[in-house]
């Protein structure tokens, strides 16, 4: 392999990267070519030294996903973020896979909540409506105090909600970048 050859592996083997920061990357490799030229190195010695181009992009694709991750909030970049980590060993597909199964069964407590929890909060606006219909004469004071309790759990839920999405959030970041970072000192083939 020569170095036109690597350098086209690592740019076919990128993905989701804009082309700019693409060809970042490609003048980053490139320079290290240059720079073993002038150590009188040549393109055998100097890919032994860089490594496999497949497995540089994969870590390039984990390391932009997971940028994209803390920096976009959103499902979609998450997911994007943990299969491109998938790809750098068997360990993480094995990890990750388990994740989203434990996810799966907890999804309908996670379809529960967010189907209750705004149902609660507009409770009043159920009750009002109900009493426009029937007569307000149909609400008594056991409607009323139901509604408040359902109102306030609501509310609770809410933050206990926001809170534990936010500590899960940075716990799954924090996972994807102990990934990278073990994948990187060489412990996970």
């Amino acid at each position: 392999m020569n170095k036109e050859e690597y350098l086209k592996i690592i740019q076919k083997e990128i993905k989701k990267i804009n082309t700019d920061e693409k060809e970042d990357i490609l003048s980053e490799y490139e320079s290290y070519f240059i720079n073993g030229y002038k150590n009188n190195k040549n393109d055998e010695e100097i890919i032994k030294e860089l490594g496999d181009p497949v497995k540089i992009a994969k870590e390039i694709n984990a390391v932009n996903s997971l940028y994209k991750v803390e920096n976009k909030k959103s499902v979609k970049s998450i997911f994007s973020a943990a299969f491109s980590i998938m790809e750098l060993s068997i360990l993480n597909l094995i990890l990750i896979i388990f994740s989203f199964f434990v996810l799966l069964l907890f999804s309908p407590f996670i379809l529960a909540y967010f189907i209750a929890v705004p149902i609660m909060i507009i409770s009043p606006i159920i009750l009002l409506v109900m009493g426009i219909i029937n007569g307000f004469s149909t609400i008594n004071t056991g409607d009323i105090i139901e509604v408040i309790k359902g109102v306030t759990l609501g509310i609770i839920l809410v933050f206990i909600g926001y809170f534990i999405t936010k500590y899960f959030w940075k716990l799954l970041v924090n996972y994807l970048n102990w990934n990278i970072t073990i994948y990187k000192k060489g412990k996970m083939k």
